[in-house]
């Protein structure tokens, strides 16, 4: 799509699987074209927003500044042709795993950045900030045989993971133990073709399984 107007930017928006590229120009007192290529298959609101940012910017060195406060950026880099208004810029999106409290991002690194509203498929953590390791624990082990889509923490109940498929309780401590206890108890409900609600691994040996509602 693009659009053209007198002393106004034009836009064109090109999207190929994982890699696609936002390409506008910019009137201020000299025109700007910039192409931006976004290594990343997840998409932010706030690559929009860095958009309308770049609009208003007149300076390769402003560029860099905008680009540097933005902390969903995991790295860039930028590069202009020598005698032409056109500036080419890569950008490697970081890679969510969660969100924590609806305010914060963490990758596979546990690096936090602010959670932008984008509404992707990406799980949802409710628990204190000191446990979201716990939390990217329970990912890491329970994602290989589940689709995981909430995961809560109580004071009082411990971790309760919400499945596309059944509800699993860990309690408050997780343990290799527990973890290997799932693990078998989901290989042995795939093997007799059965669907639980519950799965409740609170328990020193095996696990409580609950059907129906």
């Amino acid at each position: 799509m693009l659009f053209k107007e007198l002393f106004m930017p034009h836009f064109n928006f090109k999207k190929i699987i994982f890699l696609f590229s936002f390409i506008f120009s910019i009137s201020l007192y000299a025109k700007y074209e910039i192409e931006i290529n976004y290594e990343s298959g997840f998409e932010f609101k706030s690559q929009q927003l860095l958009i309308e940012t770049l609009r208003k910017t007149n300076s390769k060195r402003k560029i860099e500044k905008v680009l540097i406060s933005e902390d969903w950026i995991e790295n860039y880099s930028i590069m202009q042709k020598p005698f032409q208004k056109k500036i080419f810029i890569r950008i490697k999106n970081r890679e969510p795993i969660l969100v924590l409290n609806d305010k914060f991002f963490y990758d596979k690194d546990l690096f936090r950045f602010e959670y932008d509203k984008s509404k992707k498929d990406i799980i949802f953590v409710s628990a204190p900030d000191d446990l979201v390791e716990d939390a990217l624990q329970i990912i890491s082990r329970c994602e290989a045989t589940t689709k995981i889509k909430t995961i809560k923490y109580s004071h009082v109940t411990g971790w309760d993971i919400k499945t596309d498929k059944f509800l699993i309780r860990f309690g408050k401590h997780l343990t290799e133990k527990k973890f290997q206890n799932f693990e078998d108890t989901v290989n042995y409900l795939f093997e007799i073709g059965k669907n639980p609600s519950i799965i409740d691994i609170r328990y020193t040996d095996g696990a409580a399984i609950k059907y129906g509602k």
